[in-house]
């Protein structure tokens, strides 16, 4: 059965210089900055483009948006979270939004981003793998290491993780 999810985002704010991290570009992150920020700049970094040329310990805000779907296996899961925590400053915050699907489960469903001005982005994911695990207890342990975890939230099969960066690791 195909689900309808709202994700309110309305108020939602980053702060500094932002990496927005994702397989596919959903313009969410590039709206909710722009709307809060006159001169901005936003680094974009899909799949494994760019990587060679981001800068370490430069970004306030890493932003990961339906990202973790789109990568199947958990060792490049776990070289992404290194990368982030490379790139980002030592107080440096992750935000990510996910789909809280574990093994042996399917997700299909339209949803629904609330952006400041009440512009409404839709987004249809559809995710039958049963065997990839993207959910947030998967999630969490991933991050444990190199992440503190500040807020977690999980409605609606939908999970939102405000990470810091933890000291040397």
């Amino acid at each position: 059965m195909k689900k309808e999810i709202l994700i309110n985002l309305q108020n939602q704010e980053f702060k500094g210089n932002v990496l927005d991290i994702g397989l596919k570009n959903y313009g969410v992150v590039y709206n909710i900055y722009k709307y809060k920020n006159k001169n901005f700049d936003i680094e974009y970094i899909e799949g494994d483009k760019r990587c060679n040329i981001i800068e370490q310990n430069y970004y306030d805000t890493c932003v990961m948006f339906l990202s973790f779907g789109s990568i199947s296996l958990k060792i490049r899961k776990i070289e992404i979270i290194k990368n982030i925590y490379k790139y980002l400053k030592d107080d440096g915050i992750l935000y990510i939004w996910d789909i809280d699907k574990g093994y042996g489960k399917i997700f299909e469903g339209k949803i629904k981003i609330l952006l400041p001005n009440r512009k409404i982005k839709e987004i249809n994911v559809k995710n039958l793998n049963i065997l990839k695990n993207i959910s947030k207890k998967n999630t969490i342990k991933l991050l444990e290491n190199y992440f503190d975890i500040i807020n977690l939230k999980c409605l609606d099969d939908i999970y939102y993780i405000k990470a810091q960066k933890k000291g040397d690791t």
